[in-house]
């Protein structure tokens, strides 16, 4: 019964809505990038951490040790798309929460996947360098955002995200 009711608030969670704020908003037109707290609750970060990782696991084709990868292949194991074959993980990828989210910062009344991204940094594995995503997507709009689901406490000695704030502005690279 514990486990119906968890995956129940866990469904309720991802499917709750997160209030963005106008200064939030703001912040993130200013700066092209916003750190919101909290949005989802411990059980359903435990949930995804769980959910996710099994799915990486399972997925993963990575098998040459460190030593023997390109810059690249130290930086992280990627897995993408797995909504595709996971029912659990689609349910997060196309949860309310994180889509209205990314519609409020995006002053949009709905948005499109271009893809889910697992990338799991592994012990003694390499930096990951300065680059914008958008960049790399065959898209025709910068009209995007990127929602990154930390499954752990990364405080700072860990090495957690940083930004180039106002970098969107820059046409290099793009």
């Amino acid at each position: 019964m514990e486990t119906l009711i968890s995956t129940i608030s866990i469904a309720e969670d991802l499917n709750s809505s997160y209030p963005v704020s106008e200064k939030q908003l703001q912040f993130f037109q200013t700066n092209g990038f916003i750190k919101l707290k909290q949005v989802l609750a411990e059980p359903t970060i435990f949930y995804l951490n769980e959910i996710i990782s099994s799915e990486v696991r399972r997925l993963n084709t990575q098998h040459l040790p460190m030593e023997a990868r390109d810059t690249y292949g130290k930086a992280f194991l990627q897995i993408m798309n797995i909504w595709t074959q996971s029912e659990p993980v689609k349910k997060i990828v196309f949860s309310k929460k994180l889509a209205g989210i990314a519609a409020a910062l995006l002053g949009t009344e709905g948005v499109r996947l271009y893809h889910d991204q697992a990338l799991y940094k592994e012990p003694g594995g390499g930096i990951t360098p300065w680059h914008a995503d958008q960049y790399y997507w065959p898209l025709s709009t910068d009209r995007t955002v990127t929602v990154w689901i930390p499954l752990q406490a990364t405080p700072l000695e860990m090495g957690p995200l940083e930004f180039s704030a106002g970098s969107q502005h820059l046409p290099t690279g793009r």
